[in-house]
């Protein structure tokens, strides 16, 4: 919600003596309340909420949070009226009463349904009044009267007369009426008040109880007031003034009058006819006609306004100068004057009396500090120390930055923290003399004596220290200090006890032990906080990040300022608080707040936390039982409200989940809360509006998530019947398995026993392998011999054929017996090229060598018949002189033959060629 704290504007719509600093107010916007813009009345139920007829919303404010309701037909609501705790509504051809369902919404019950429409001529409900054992349902051109006991509808036509609004005052129905004067409706009938007469070319718009008479409004002709049978003019000198004001509505507040108005927003005027406040669109009011005015019951004055509502605080004590002008600026400090007051800003320094905003000449530029000192201020500035007395600016120090001046007790010395640290005034003959302290040298915030009259200095980013000032007051001799390790400790006084601030620590200074103690009390009763001032003895200035509270020492909250006034506009960088005599003086950042602490406000504001609303997965739930939460989705959402709608600000709520949250949230404005997935069980949700207050502590809802669906009680029979049922299968499985393995062991016990045997076999057999092995090792050894010996036979032979022929040829056989020397040659011939010879010897040699021949020709396909004999004999292991004769040539034929095979069989030097042919076979 976006509140607007609204003071009067420095040019106002009506600069008239009487006017005064009015009481703030807040605006409301349509973005507030999410509704649309004209506001038509408004009404308060018994529990605070606060009821507005927005165009074709009903709009429910209870202070926290909006809530907005449309009638069935989706009519434009004109009128709305709590009676007897029932909310009454009126629209076009309708109207009925609004009861709350058990999820706490509004739902719209019909009255007007029994009338036949024809009956409505068109009529809207424009104003509802409570009269004895009736409610009556104005219209323009009739009333419905409705019994609240027979529940009948009477129908009274006002006739040819056109009616406004119905009033009752002292138990009499007024009519008030354009240009017919005033009626009076007195049982079933309807006449004109003959006293009235004079105002029959008039429209009346209003008619209020004041002082024991009638003070009635008319559109645009002024006032007038009857009592003891006489009508009079009521003119206001200031009211005269006033061009063209055309009044809407009059409402009577604590003996002021406050005039609504289409065109000029409220007039409030005093007893005697002055004119005390304007609000209007100049000074920040949201609309300038003024519907309607309705006084809550903490005394606030609503308006409704054609684009908006505002809620004027009449009766808070609080009240607001505000300059939208700019020419003001940023507020530091004010002087009270008694006629007028001095404000010092970033602009310079000015007087304001009344509403009145005065320059003062020379003064422009940053003012820090005013202080009173006698009939002169000393004005701490950003180009100097000033004197102002009788409005002249005059310089008395050139020392710059002046944040304080302080009176050192039982003396006429002062002293001021400035820039460049701290400087002592002593004022001789009318003169003020000033003298710079050479041990400081570095800016300093704040200065503070305290009961032993040691002065503590605030030195910013430095830390805080404690001096001693010399009997001559021209020296200050330091006696501790105080730095915080990370975050430099912040410095208030309450009268002359120090306290000690850091985060969310509080220490108070023990001058006794001469060390800093933790005040956790104070702590608790002031927590949560950023900052704190110290006005005077007895109020603590409190910041933190959403508000600005003013408490007593005791802790007890006078004040609570919170919202956009906060977050935009109250002086954070300074000191931003004042007391003058019983007022406190807030600095805001285009103006100021003068408010008066009363311990009282804070009980007029404290009020009972209820909850609101429950939605569970998005889907509004009943409030008032206990209800079983699914646990699949369960995002639940809460919304609770103090039901203070006239409060100064929201209240500060802090609330706990019990089940859940292991803490109580930290206390701040809102007002709802969202939780998801919450583990099954019971939970309860606790809301207190602070977090020191257990008594205020309240149960709103209790609730339960439930088991998943695997964890109910019919999970868990089935569980239990699965259970069985996995046993079973686990007894059958381990039956059937202790069977299998009985018969695997079986198995395995046959199967071993056979693999013995087969392992005897297999050993009988290997055995038997091995002989037949070393059979045919014996057998292939004997047959490599007899290839040897046959080829050493072959050779023999070669060699005695060669013999028988070098015989032949030496003893002339050839020429002695030619035929006999054929015969022998063709003998020797075929012995020695015999395939049978070779035929045989390839046989043997392949039967030891394994396909010998086969295997070379495959590998090396260029092979000749006689590079493979070559090939077997050296395979054999056969010298080159040993082969000559077996294959008919020389020994060195036989070398030259053994190179050609290296060639072919491409062997380098260095490898021998058996083991080559032992290798490839």
């Amino acid at each position: 919600m976006r509140v607007v704290l609204i003071g009067l504007l420095l040019t106002a719509c009506f600069t008239l003596q009487g006017q005064e600093i009015a009481p703030y107010f807040t605006n409301y916007l349509k973005t507030d309340y999410k509704g649309e813009n004209s506001n038509w009345d408004i009404t308060q139920h018994t529990d605070g909420t606060v009821y507005v007829a927005n165009n074709k919303n009903l709009l429910a404010f209870n202070g926290d949070f909006w809530a907005k309701y449309t009638l069935p037909s989706k009519g434009i609501i004109r009128s709305v009226s709590v009676i007897n705790d029932t909310l009454y509504s009126g629209s076009y051809h309708q109207f009925g009463y609004w009861i709350k369902n058990d999820k706490n919404e509004l739902e719209y019950n019909s009255i007007s349904d029994s009338i036949d429409q024809k009956n409505f001529n068109n009529d809207e409900i424009w104003k509802i009044i409570s009269f004895g054992e009736e409610i009556l349902f104005q219209s323009f051109n009739k009333v419905y009267r409705f019994s609240t006991k027979t529940k009948k509808i009477k129908v009274l036509p006002f006739g040819n007369i056109s009616a406004v609004y119905t009033y009752l005052i002292h138990n009499k129905l007024y009519v008030g009426t354009k240009n017919n004067g005033i009626y009076q409706i007195e049982n079933d009938s309807v006449s004109q008040l003959n006293w009235s007469k004079p105002l029959n070319n008039y429209t009346i718009q209003s008619i209020v109880d004041y002082k024991g008479g009638l003070l009635i409004a008319t559109q645009i002709n002024g006032l007038y007031y009857y009592n003891d049978f006489v009508l009079k003019k009521w003119s206001f000198s200031s009211f005269d003034e006033i061009k063209y004001p055309e009044i809407n509505n009059l409402k009577i507040v604590n003996n002021l009058v406050c005039v609504g108005t289409i065109n000029n927003g409220l007039m409030v005027y005093n007893s005697e006819g002055l004119l005390k406040y304007v609000y209007n669109k100049k000074n920040g009011l949201a609309n300038n006609t003024i519907l309607r005015q309705f006084l809550d019951r903490q005394n606030n004055l609503w308006l409704a306004l054609d684009n908006g509502l505002s809620k004027i605080f009449l009766t808070k004590n609080v009240y607001a100068y505000n300059d939208k002008s700019g020419l003001l600026g940023t507020v530091y400090s004010i002087v009270d004057q008694g006629e007028d007051i001095l404000v010092g800003s970033n602009h310079g320094v000015f007087t304001l009396k009344g509403t009145q905003l005065e320059f003062l000449e020379a003064s422009n530029g940053q003012v820090w500090n005013l202080t009173k000192v006698g009939n002169e201020v000393i004005c701490g500035h950003n180009n100097g120390t000033y004197s102002i007395k009788n409005k002249e600016f005059k310089l008395i120090s050139t020392a710059t930055g002046g944040m304080d001046f302080v009176n050192i007790s039982g003396t006429k010395y002062y002293l001021q923290p400035n820039y460049n640290g701290i400087t002592r005034y002593h004022k001789i003959k009318g003169v003020w003399e000033s003298f710079r302290f050479k041990e400081l040298d570095f800016p300093v915030r704040g200065i503070y004596f305290d009961q032993d009259q040691n002065l503590w200095v605030d030195a910013a980013h430095k830390g805080v220290f404690k001096y001693k000032i010399s009997d001559d007051f021209k020296e200050l001799k330091l006696q501790k200090s105080f730095n915080g390790s990370n975050v430099p400790y912040e410095m208030f006084a309450l009268g002359s006890q120090i306290f000690l601030t850091r985060k969310n620590e509080i220490y108070r200074y023990d001058p006794i032990h001469d060390i800093l103690v933790r005040d956790s009390i104070l702590e608790k009763r002031i927590y949560p906080f950023t900052s704190i001032s110290g006005i005077n003895k007895e109020l603590l200035v409190i910041k933190n990040a959403n508000s600005l509270r003013i408490t007593s020492q005791a802790g007890d909250n006078l004040y609570n300022f919170n919202e956009e006034l906060i977050n935009s506009r109250i002086v954070k960088s300074a000191p931003s608080a004042k007391k003058i005599d019983k007022s406190l003086f807030l600095f805001l950042d285009d103006g100021f707040l003068k408010v008066k602490p009363s311990i009282s406000q804070n009980n007029i504001d404290s009020t009972n936390v209820s909850l609101e609303m429950v939605k569970v997965n998005g889907n509004s739930v009943p409030l008032n039982a206990s209800i079983d939460i699914p646990f699949k989705k369960n995002t639940l959402s809460l919304k609770f409200s103090s039901h203070a709608p006239g409060a100064l600000s929201l209240p500060l709520y802090s609330y706990k989940l019990e089940g859940y949250d292991k803490k109580w949230s930290i206390p701040n404005i809102t007002s709802h809360v969202a939780y998801q997935n919450l583990q099954p069980g019971d939970y309860e949700f606790k809301v207190r509006k602070s977090n020191l207050d257990t008594n205020s502590e309240k149960t709103l809802f209790s609730f339960s998530v439930l088991q998943p669906w695997y964890f109910n009680i019919w999970a868990w029979f089935a569980y239990t019947l699965l259970l069985i049922l996995i046993l079973f299968l686990v007894h059958y499985y381990n039956k059937n398995k202790f069977k299998r393995k009985k018969n695997l062991l079986e198995r395995e016990l046959h199967y071993k026993q056979k693999l013995i045997l087969q392992k005897q076999n297999f050993e009988t057999n290997n055995k038997i392998t091995l002989l037949e092995q070393e059979k045919l090792k014996t057998q292939l050894k004997s047959k490599s011999k007899e290839l040897a010996s046959y080829a050493a036979l072959m050779a023999k032979k070669e060699d005695m054929l060669n013999e028988m022929e070098k015989e032949i040829v030496k003893s002339n056989i050839k020429k002695e017996n030619k035929a006999l020397y054929s015969k022998l040659m063709n003998i020797k011939e075929q012995q020695s090229n015999s395939q049978n010879d070779w035929a045989l010897f390839d046989r043997n040699f392949n039967e030891v060598h394994d396909d010998f021949f086969k295997k070379l020709q495959v590998k090396y396909i260029d092979l000749t018949p006689k590079d493979l004999k070559m090939c077997a004999y050296l395979i054999m292991n056969l010298s080159s002189k040993e082969i000559a004769p077996l294959v008919g040539i020389t020994y060195r034929s036989v070398e030259l033959h053994r190179y050609r095979l290296r060639k072919k069989f491409n062997i380098p030097k260095n490898q021998n060629l058996v083991k080559f042919l032992h290798r490839v076979v």
